[in-house]
């Protein structure tokens, strides 16, 4: 009987952890197909969020961090359009280093290093002003998270990585490759 709530208890606690990525996965994609800036980074900063609690109930420290720190990075970067203090392109070189700095505390394997530079990455994305940019620095950090996921047990990260990929595709053809062609076709 033990053993039956304990693989009851398991199997419980995988539901839960997939399907908090599972809703900053949806976050994430909604992201993607924002018009403007402001509409791509508050569904960012939800996903992100939630990605944090994913990762710390999988005891992924280094994803969880660099999720922890990515949600800075998008609040400041949503932050610099009307804020002086958040104007200053040195909070992308703070928000570089703080990723180097949890990268020295939580890294255990080489695996651990692959979202270190996927964060780097995004963060460099996030702090553009111009959403078309946004979109194809972002194709960077995919692949390096599916394989992150892949070893940390993250189904829904893995899940997440193929359709943020597709979503950003999507958002990239849609927004700058069609509408581009829609224009230099009047």
């Amino acid at each position: 009987p033990e053993r039956v709530f304990f693989c009851y208890d398991v199997y419980m606690h995988q539901i839960i952890v997939q399907g908090v990525g599972y809703l900053a996965l949806l976050f994430v994609l909604l992201s993607f197909q924002g018009r403007k800036r402001v509409q791509i980074l508050l569904a960012m900063l939800t996903g992100v969020l939630l990605f944090v609690l994913h990762y710390s109930l999988l005891h992924a420290w280094t994803g969880a961090l660099m999720n922890a720190i990515e949600a800075s990075v998008v609040f400041v970067s949503f932050k610099k359009e009307k804020s002086t203090w958040a104007n200053n392109k040195l909070w992308l070189y703070v928000f570089i280093s703080l990723y180097v700095l949890a990268a020295a505390l939580t890294v255990k394997n080489p695996v651990d290093v692959l979202p270190i530079i996927a964060q780097i990455a995004g963060a460099i994305a996030v702090w553009q002003t111009n959403p078309r940019s946004i979109r194809f620095i972002m194709l960077i950090p995919r692949p390096l998270w599916f394989v992150y996921n892949l070893a940390v047990g993250s189904q829904a990260g893995a899940v997440a990585e193929v359709f943020m990929l597709s979503s950003v595709l999507a958002g990239i053809v849609r927004y700058d490759i069609l509408k581009k062609k829609s224009k230099s076709e009047v």
